[in-house]
């Protein structure tokens, strides 16, 4: 084969390759981001404000305003891992009482996460985020129908825009 050849296989592989990454990228969906990324899009948000709790869903804006909020705190987080944080009955009612976001699921969901330094597996059908207590870790618990466990993932982002949104949006 002459140089000639080989540079215009090079260039048809180089198209090609090109072709199959744009159109891999058009067919992300809302689930697809970095929410998404590690989490499934929950059936309905309970949002805990102070007393108050309000369910919203899919076509709410609300749900759609949180959803975005943690994309865009995933996508300044650095690390995520899991934290040696326990969830209690009192935390969880006190939280609750307080600010908190619980993502409930039709279906149970496994959420997979490996780095360098660990490995996590785990099954869910809610999602628990307080939001009382903005230190310097988000964390976000694993529960099924009857309890939510010990060793959240956390990711450190400080929820601060995620707390005036659910202020503000408080009625």
């Amino acid at each position: 084969m002459d140089m000639c050849a080989q540079q215009i296989i090079k260039c048809l592989i180089i198209i090609l390759l090109t072709i199959g990454l744009v159109s891999g990228c058009s067919l992300k969906e809302e689930s697809a981001d970095l929410f998404g990324k590690y989490y499934k899009l929950p059936h309905k948000i309970i949002v805990y404000n102070h007393g108050n709790k309000e369910e919203i869903d899919k076509k709410d804006q609300l749900y759609h305003q949180i959803i975005q909020l943690l994309n865009q705190m995933f996508a300044k987080v650095r690390d995520i891992g899991i934290t040696k944080t326990a969830i209690d009955e009192y935390n969880e009612k006190q939280a609750k009482e307080v600010l908190a976001l619980e993502f409930i699921y039709s279906d149970t969901y496994e959420f997979h996460y490996k780095d360098w330094r660990s490995e996590i597996n785990s099954e869910y059908c809610r999602l628990f985020i307080p939001l009382d207590r903005p230190s310097n870790a988000t964390e976000i618990f694993f529960g099924n129908e009857e309890k939510y466990f010990n060793g959240p993932v956390g990711m450190f982002v400080e929820p601060t825009e995620l707390i005036e949104l659910v202020n503000s949006s408080s009625k």
